[in-house]
């Protein structure tokens, strides 16, 4: 619709004439003294203090502004908003980190020599591409040492950056060490965003702990997180305890449990005398796990544990002749108290004829002779 005369439109949707005549070549002027006073109640825009603050409270009332005028985001804090220094300003693109490595090495000489001010400046610079920088190898190093050097608040904003891309960083050969790093710089709380979204991986926690970078993220957890996060680690991994004794990569994370979490050592020590320790301590990979149960448990698992392989007709015998096996019956000899230390001993005795024709078992044999003899 067109009107015939200068008008707007008042609150109620309705054509208001403006109160004056105004010349089509002509400007209207709103607010000659400043801020207006019209009967529109419209602000008047000019580029100084005075009329900044009047919108400023405009906005808090809930007055509406007209459409090209940008109010600052509220949720935006100073900080945000300061400039950057000129030398970081200088760098360029932080994107270009990903491939250029003069100016790799020229950032992280400013954050291994900067003080926490410049660190955290140079940090505000490549939140942008935080997440590109992770995933890639030059890129890598800087955001691990930028959780190094900067302070919690930095750090948790920088961690934003990574929300929502923890499985992706999971799978990148250089985005595992970024969130190994942040487990380790940051408060347990501070990371639940990684517990969160790798605790709906492929096959659980039993599935990140058998992937090949996913392993080492399941250690950085299991040192550092609260016990509440740990259990249920815990408990998927003493539920496939069988499979992942026996896992390339999965038995690291077993062997992690009886060495950081004494919490819940017994509850491994147990699962694995359910699956059968004499058959485990054979396992090229799952005797590592068995040798880490004796070296870091406590009298009471120990000897559980060496009741479990000699009341098992043979099993110590098997053992020493075995190529892996042998290694856990020299580490059960050292830590055995008496009376399971002579039950041992007389039961390879019984056997030494068998272990001094093993490859394996002459060593063992030579020692359990030593031993008759004194």
């Amino acid at each position: 619709m067109v009107a015939p005369f200068p008008c707007m439109m008042d609150q109620n949707g309705l054509l208001v004439q403006f109160p004056c005549h105004m010349d089509q070549n002509q400007q209207f002027p709103w607010a000659p003294n400043g801020l207006p006073n019209n009967a529109f109640h419209m602000p008047c825009l000019h580029e100084n203090d005075k009329n900044q603050e009047a919108i400023s409270s405009l906005v808090a009332c809930n007055d509406v502004l007209p459409k090209d005028v940008d109010v600052p985001n509220p949720d935006v804090s100073a900080s945000d908003c300061s400039p950057l220094p000129d030398d970081i300003v200088a760098l360029g693109n932080p994107q270009q980190i990903r491939t250029n490595a003069g100016l790799t090495s020229s950032v992280e000489e400013m954050l291994n020599n900067g003080n926490r001010a410049k660190c955290e400046a140079i940090v505000e610079w490549m939140i942008p591409a935080a997440l590109e920088l992770a995933l890639s190898a030059n890129g890598t190093r800087l955001i691990q040492r930028a959780f190094e050097v900067t302070g919690s608040e930095t750090q948790i904003k920088l961690s934003q950056c990574l929300h929502g891309y923890a499985r992706r960083l999971l799978d990148s050969h250089h985005g595992n060490h970024v969130l190994q790093k942040c487990i380790e710089r940051m408060p347990p709380h501070s990371v639940q965003f990684i517990y969160h979204e790798l605790s709906f991986y492929r096959g659980g926690w039993a599935g990140v702990a058998c992937d090949r970078f996913g392993c080492r993220v399941v250690e950085r957890l299991l040192e550092h997180s609260a016990p509440e996060m740990i259990t249920p680690i815990v408990a998927a991994v003493v539920a496939e305890i069988d499979w992942l004794s026996k896992h390339p990569f999965a038995n690291y994370v077993v062997q992690h449990i009886l060495e950081y979490v004494p919490a819940h050592r017994s509850q491994v020590v147990h699962a694995l005398i359910q699956v059968g320790v004499p058959f485990l301590a054979q396992h090229r990979v799952a005797s590592n796990v068995v040798e880490r149960a004796f070296e870091h448990s406590g009298a009471e698992n120990q000897w559980a544990l060496a009741e479990a392989i000699l009341s098992t007709p043979d099993a110590i015998a098997d053992m020493g002749c075995s190529r892996y096996g042998n290694f856990t019956v020299r580490r059960m000899l050292d830590a055995l108290q008496e009376p399971l230390s002579s039950i041992a001993f007389q039961q390879l005795a019984e056997a030494v004829p068998r272990l001094r024709t093993s490859k394996h078992g002459r060593h063992i044999a030579s020692r359990v002779s030593a031993a008759l003899a004194r």
